[in-house]
């Protein structure tokens, strides 16, 4: 097994990634799609441990920052310009002659399984997508995660903020920060509170899907992981890990393991 740091170009930024390639090749594929966090797919360790277990049992796996991310340049762009970035990183991914394209896989972890969605409903190239603790809709999401982090004043005052902000930068008024990124109230209502996981995975036609969730994962939560799989077509599997949260931690290696042998199942066919 080696391994490569890459530079993906998409449009006018640079994605740093890093492609995990085995002994034998050409090989089946896993592109890897991180969470929201300014530190990239470096935030948790689930991402290299997927990356590297895959790897090892012969897949070429690719683990990427989305851009503003991580050593990734350009900025986040809450949810839309990070499709195309997996687009990007998909192309390139596909581009290498150690891959073999029928059997090209995508995971992604909460917002990063939300845009693999909007990517993978387009993308005939997938043949299997993952997603771990991905929300059921950002509208609602986001709604949850400010009345459990600030109280319903709190999602008072950023739902008025947000229209302030159409006018003019509140954020030193109102400072929204999550897992390091700041963001801008009225980005949040007119792009990521725009993006439909339900809506999008209802749209994958024949397309295996695993939804993962933790059960104490407070951000997310069972509910919206139930949810998201009754919306989905088959072939469909719902994974419920017992006593984890939402990033997992103490359960890496159940989580990984058990991704890798659905994976495995769908290829065997």
């Amino acid at each position: 097994m080696k391994t490569e740091k890459i530079w993906i170009k998409c449009e006018d930024v640079k994605l740093y990634g890093e492609l995990h390639i085995p002994i034998v090749v050409p090989a089946p594929a896993l592109l890897i799609c991180h969470g929201m966090s300014g530190h990239g797919f470096h935030a948790l360790k689930i991402y290299s441990l997927l990356a590297e277990t895959t790897c090892r049992s012969g897949f070429i796996s690719l683990v990427f920052d989305f851009r503003g991310c991580g050593e990734s340049t350009g900025k986040f762009d809450y949810g839309f310009g990070e499709q195309r970035d997996v687009k990007n990183a998909l192309d390139y991914l596909t581009s290498r002659p150690e891959v073999l394209n029928s059997s090209v896989f995508l995971a992604g972890h909460s917002l990063g399984g939300a845009v693999s969605l909007y990517v993978a409903q387009r993308e005939p190239r997938i043949k299997g997508i993952v997603l771990w603790s991905t929300p059921c809709n950002h509208t609602y999401n986001v709604k949850k995660f400010i009345t459990r982090t600030r109280g319903k004043l709190g999602l008072y005052a950023f739902l008025l903020f947000s229209w302030i902000d159409k006018l003019f930068d509140v954020s030193r008024l109102f400072k929204l920060e999550v897992y390091g990124i700041t963001l801008r109230p009225k980005y949040v209502r007119e792009k990521l509170m725009k993006l439909n996981e339900c809506e999008a995975v209802s749209k994958l036609n024949k397309v295996p899907l695993l939804v993962v969730v933790g059960d104490k994962d407070v951000i997310v939560g069972v509910e919206e992981a139930r949810e998201v799989f009754m919306r989905a077509n088959e072939p469909k599997t719902l994974l419920v890990i017992e006593s984890a949260g939402h990033t997992y931690a103490g359960k890496e290696d159940e989580l990984v393991a058990k991704t890798v042998d659905w994976i495995k199942k769908v290829i065997a066919g």
